[in-house]
């Protein structure tokens, strides 16, 4: 499954990845993006909370409007999205985990000689930032290229509509694009895809629009995603059994509570009642990988804020922290 770029349409993306987590397995999905498709794929593929995905994406809204969007350091953006990734429970083990399925594939230009490369994703969190900030790369939103494995590109998509690897024949990829069937006629698609919205929204590619437009989008691709669902079937995508995992109405309950002057705090928790199998396993490394860490995470300003909180004694911490060790110890 090819997302092409999409610019700022990134709701309209989050929609068609919403239904897809919800109605068909993924585990075994292959899955290609472009600059703004990029992020989709990496929350299906990494079992990454789509709530916390659309936070993250407000938060970085929030902080483009104040900064500004244009000529950022391609090397602190790699830095300060790094932080922001981490902050959702997206880690290195994770990525190196994604690396060794070789599940995903990111698009880019290459700038010399100039051409389009289709790349696996990377093993640590600092590549794979980097390649899909490279993805993204475009003059004058950052002052330079983007730089991967010391080489610079560009946006993907000044070289391709889709990202496809070598090998891949064409005609079994499930295509995805926030553009309409007659506008991807002609080049470089030269083609209708599986999922496209029925409307051209240049706008919504251009402007950072407010949150309350940004529903509509969602719920758009959702929709658009819907109506094309025994396509997808019919391309290979397999149904759950139980689908929905999480119904609109618990989304849209969800997106109610969201104020944008006053985010929610980014967060490694799922916010559905219901996880997929990848939203589970990520779960999972999350947990292994923070309970070899358990004996330290009593120790020092937390152990003092328990006591400082007054809800247990001096006495009480030190037993608090005796069982820690225990449990420490048997875990390992």
């Amino acid at each position: 499954m090819a997302f092409s770029g999409s610019g700022l349409l990134l709701g309209y993306f989050h929609g068609i990845v919403t239904y897809i987590r919800d109605h068909f397995y993924v585990e075994n999905l292959q899955l290609s993006g472009i600059s703004g498709g990029c992020s989709t794929i990496l929350a299906l593929a990494m079992g990454i909370d789509l709530y916390q995905i659309l936070l993250l994406g407000l938060h970085m809204k929030q902080i483009f409007l104040k900064k500004g969007i244009y000529w950022h350091d391609f090397e602190d953006m790699v830095e300060f999205t790094m932080q922001h990734w981490k902050q959702i429970g997206i880690s290195d083990e994770d990525v190196a985990e994604l690396a060794a399925r070789k599940q995903c594939h990111i698009g880019v230009t290459k700038c010399f000689p100039p051409g389009h490369c289709c790349i696996e994703t990377p093993h640590t969190l600092r590549d794979l930032v980097a390649l899909v900030l490279s993805s993204m790369s475009v003059v004058p939103f950052f002052r330079t290229p983007g730089i991967y494995e010391g080489k610079y590109y560009i946006d993907g998509g000044f070289s391709a509509m889709y990202s496809v690897p070598p090998g891949q024949r064409w005609d079994e990829v499930i295509k995805v694009t926030c553009f309409p069937w007659w506008a991807t006629l002609f080049p470089p698609a030269l083609g209708i895809a599986d999922i496209q919205p029925y409307r051209f929204m240049p706008t919504e590619v251009f402007v950072l629009y407010p949150w309350e437009h940004q529903r509509e989008l969602i719920k758009q691709g959702y929709e658009d995603a819907k109506l094309q669902h025994d396509q997808l079937v019919a391309r290979g995508l397999r149904p759950l059994p139980n689908a929905p995992l999480t119904p609109w109405s618990e989304w849209e309950s969800l997106f109610a509570g969201i104020d944008e002057n006053n985010l929610p705090p980014l967060s490694s928790q799922r916010s559905t009642v219901v996880a997929s199998e990848m939203e589970k396993h990520h779960y999972e490394v999350l947990r292994t990988f923070s309970q070899s860490d358990l004996h330290d995470v009593l120790k020092g300003p937390r152990l003092r804020r328990f006591d400082c909180a007054g809800s247990r004694s001096e006495a009480n911490c030190a037993e608090l922290y005796k069982s820690a060790s225990i449990m420490s110890r048997a875990w390992r």
